[in-house]
């Protein structure tokens, strides 16, 4: 049974790593086609999707937040209906964290889908409102999911603390991102993915 459940683990890790590794490709295709060079040091990632700062190539990045976000829903969706882990045996408070993460889960998933579905260029206003909803949810999905986590019995032991480091420079790096630090944007990507990929590599068992 362990070594079925291990297995379907490293199932799930592949298939997100194909998806991420898509969104990569059409990332990259996307900034080789952005008007006068496309730098980390001074675009953000959301200029990708921008439709006004990236006419021909922001239809390529926002087709993989697209991708991302949809499979982030849907992965959040799974994690809802099959066994958890961390609810065996019964625990009112990892219930509650568990129900709480995987809920902010999809929301930030769905406001990250609508981010790409009315991109900046086309409606700004709308954008960066669910842009700050997308933050704002995926923020407290770090917090609570990290909480959760230190609630069980068996988890990989740097993963709550991986979290709570997470939660706290995504909100120095929201408020550099703010100031036009551009690289700042770059680094919240990364640590928040990776975190979320500890995440769903924990919560992929089912037996």
């Amino acid at each position: 049974m362990q070594e079925d459940t291990a297995k379907r683990s490293f199932r799930a890790l592949r298939g997100l790593g194909v998806i991420l590794t898509i969104y990569v490709l059409l990332a990259a295709t996307s900034a080789l086609i952005y008007p006068n060079g496309f730098s980390p040091l001074t675009n953000t990632l959301s200029q990708l999707g921008d439709s006004k700062s990236n006419p021909n190539g922001a239809i390529f990045y926002n087709a993989g937040v697209l991708l991302v976000s949809g499979s982030t829903i849907f992965i959040a969706t799974v994690l809802l209906i099959l066994p958890k882990q961390w609810l065996t045996p019964r625990s009112g408070s990892r219930r509650t964290m568990f129900y709480l993460s995987t809920s902010f889960m999809v929301l930030f998933g769905l406001f990250l889908f609508l981010t790409a579905l009315v991109p900046a260029g086309v409606n700004d206003a709308l954008n960066g409102l669910f842009s700050l909803v997308f933050l704002v949810c995926l923020e407290l999905f770090v917090v609570f999911s990290s909480l959760g986590v230190r609630r069980m019995k068996d988890h990989i032991s740097w993963l709550p603390a991986f979290g709570f480091i997470v939660a706290i420079t995504n909100i120095l790096f929201i408020i550099a991102s703010v100031m036009e630090y551009a690289i700042f944007s770059w680094v919240l990507s990364i640590t928040t993915w990776s975190y979320m990929l500890a995440f769903i590599y924990e919560f992929s068992y089912v037996g």
